[in-house]
């Protein structure tokens, strides 16, 4: 009997230990961006040339110093990686930088991942482009090259549940953001506000599982589509 508390003891030293030895997270609870995890998303497309279904990777690496600040490091199996810092406010992506760079290229402003407090009604905005709309008969094609608009984002709800095939999440955040172009689309209609949608789920202890964007417009010179995102593993 009188070993049992030295042995408490030990297994307590190295429990402590351990957790010291492990990797840090830079995330909050919503959104963890510990080193080495990642998810895999079965991402598929509608509209006019979409590509097939895919899969994206979104991991966490080995965390990066800019401006003596410690940042989350967030790479897209696309090409890119994301430098991201949370802190009382929220979470901020300040970087990007893509494969082929040596370095990170700030941005010009930091931009909102999830602005604190992480409750409904919360609210930021953040610039966008459009990714899916396409002219179909004048190059370049993609309008993300010369337009941009300012979405408003809004936490609509901290307690959602989500079923993907990675497996039911919950609770989670709901995030949806809304911005609009006005576009010529065609001769009749002339200029049509065309909404760009996005929506977001968040949840506790395993991020972002699931995201959607829609950018519909009506028929003529212009076409849309969607994505949706969802965690397999």
């Amino acid at each position: 009997m009188a070993r049992r508390p030295a042995a408490r003891a030990a297994c307590l030293l190295l429990t402590t230990l351990l957790a010291a030895c492990g990797k840090a997270d830079l995330g909050p609870v919503w959104f963890p961006l510990k080193e080495g995890t990642a998810i895999t998303y079965a991402v598929t497309q509608t509209g006019e040339d979409a590509p097939g279904p895919q899969e994206w990777t979104l991991s966490v690496t080995a965390p990066a110093t800019l401006d003596q600040v410690t940042m989350a490091v967030r790479h897209h199996s696309l090409g890119v990686s994301y430098y991201l810092r949370h802190d009382e406010q929220g979470v901020r992506r300040m970087a990007t930088r893509m494969d082929i760079d040596e370095e990170p290229t700030p941005e010009k402003e930091p931009l909102w991942v999830l602005k604190a407090p992480y409750t409904v009604g919360t609210e930021w905005t953040t610039p966008t482009v459009p990714y899916l709309i396409l002219r179909k008969n004048e190059h370049p094609r993609e309008l993300r090259y010369s337009h941009r608009a300012l979405m408003q984002w809004r936490i609509e709800a901290v307690d959602d549940t989500v079923t993907t095939p990675s497996g039911t999440h919950q609770p989670c955040l709901r995030v949806a953001g809304r911005a609009e172009l006005n576009l010529y689309t065609d001769p009749v209609n002339g200029f049509t506000n065309v909404p760009l949608i996005s929506r977001e789920w968040y949840c506790q202890g395993v991020g972002l599982v699931k995201f959607e964007r829609e950018e519909k417009v009506p028929p003529g010179f212009l076409s849309g589509g969607t994505l949706r995102a969802e965690a397999v593993r």
